[in-house]
């Protein structure tokens, strides 16, 4: 069992790993900001969708074990507590009846499932109807992969499915529902976040960060597709013959320089169309404000001395490895003091939200702490976790 728990949360990491950045993503377009306990809700939602796996699908069976027995069907609702009673006739005491494995596994089984009804009314303010009627048909899904047997993938039907499962991981997601109506929704209200997609908010390091973020992930799709590319292409025009040493380099020579070429261009296009901003910063609603004459010229210059100049470094700058590390060690530490960052600050620029001028709060207002480009944001624009 301790092992099941493990895995299942080394996978639900691995998972939330995979998908951090698409969910990021998400996030900014579905709601306009980043929220971290939304985030934190989903990465336990994976976790615990894992545990569930594991425990209602893991170990599967061998052939062998497959000869000798079987799952089944069991449809009778009181078979547990027929077999109480036939203990307790028997002579058990109560206090051994009440901790044996009959009632040990409805209390688990209705224990597995309450939390599912805590996550599904806190992150998407279901009912209590609701999220009894998520818990039924999530359990039912169970009970029927466990009946046919992963849908006939197994060696055969391996586990019991059992309406009283049915029945108990049913009235712990009831239960997880109503608990969730007396402890604290520690999340962001979705309603309220989309309600305020289009309003302007503060420019954070978190948020600076984001764009950062998915800057590198656009260069890392670019080398990926190309290389993925240059193997295909070799494979075509190789036609299956045996390894052709000399055909090789010569797609490898042009794959690379056209991801060098792919990777500025990039950079550069952004640069020189619309409001200059790099595809990152367009997706966390961010743009530069050129504060000098020829804004376009300072535009580019921008792009150039952040990722840009870090990828020229890479590609065409002996030790250029060493030099776009360091550019980026100090690109980020610059962040975490001034969220323009070094391209912003060195090419006199601003960074502002492209949706307008957010919105200033009073009391950091009369005291001069109200700027936009200040890095830091009450908690209630952040992240909306006081929007119940």
């Amino acid at each position: 069992m301790v092992d099941k728990a493990l895995s299942s949360i080394a996978v639900g990491a691995v998972l939330c790993v995979i998908g951090f950045v698409p969910y990021v993503f998400y996030q900014y377009r579905q709601y306009g900001r980043f929220s971290g306990t939304r985030l934190a809700w989903m990465a336990g939602l994976m976790v615990y969708v894992t545990g569930l796996v594991a425990y209602t699908l893991f170990p599967l069976p061998d052939a062998q074990w497959c000869d000798g027995s079987r799952g089944s069907l069991e449809l009778d609702p009181w078979v547990y507590f027929r077999q109480i009673w036939r203990d307790h006739q028997a002579g058990m005491s109560w206090m051994s009846i009440l901790t044996g494995w009959n009632v040990m596994q409805m209390v688990l089984n209705v224990l597995l499932f309450m939390p599912l009804g805590v996550i599904v009314r806190h992150l998407w303010k279901a009912g209590v109807i609701r999220t009894t009627l998520v818990g039924f048909v999530v359990s039912l899904l169970i009970e029927s992969t466990q009946y046919t047997g992963n849908w006939f993938t197994a060696a055969c039907p391996y586990r019991v499915a059992d309406v009283n499962d049915l029945m108990t991981n049913t009235l712990g997601a009831f239960l997880g529902g109503l608990v969730a109506m007396v402890i604290p929704r520690f999340t962001a209200d979705a309603d309220t976040m989309e309600r305020t997609r289009g309003q302007a908010k503060p420019v954070t390091r978190s948020r600076r960060l984001a764009g950062v973020l998915f800057d590198l992930v656009v260069q890392v799709i670019i080398i990926c597709v190309t290389q993925v590319g240059a193997v295909l292409l070799y494979v075509f025009v190789g036609g299956g013959r045996r390894e052709d040493t000399a055909l090789a380099k010569v797609v490898q020579g042009s794959a690379n320089l056209m991801t060098q070429v792919e990777s500025i261009a990039v950079i550069m296009v952004f640069a020189l169309v619309g409001s200059g901003a790099s595809l990152g910063q367009r997706v966390v609603y961010l743009k530069p404000a050129p504060r000098w004459r020829w804004p376009r010229l300072w535009l580019v210059v921008r792009a150039m001395l952040g990722l840009g100049g870090a990828l020229i470094a890479v590609y065409w700058v002996r030790f250029g490895g060493w030099i776009a590390a360091g550019w980026v060690v100090v690109g980020l530490v610059w962040v975490l003091i001034d969220p323009r960052g070094m391209s912003f600050t060195l090419a006199g620029c601003d960074l502002v939200d492209s949706r307008g001028t957010p919105p200033v709060d009073p009391d950091s207002q009369a005291d001069g702490r109200g700027s936009a480009s200040s890095g830091e944001a009450p908690e209630s624009i952040v992240d909306g976790t006081n929007s119940r």
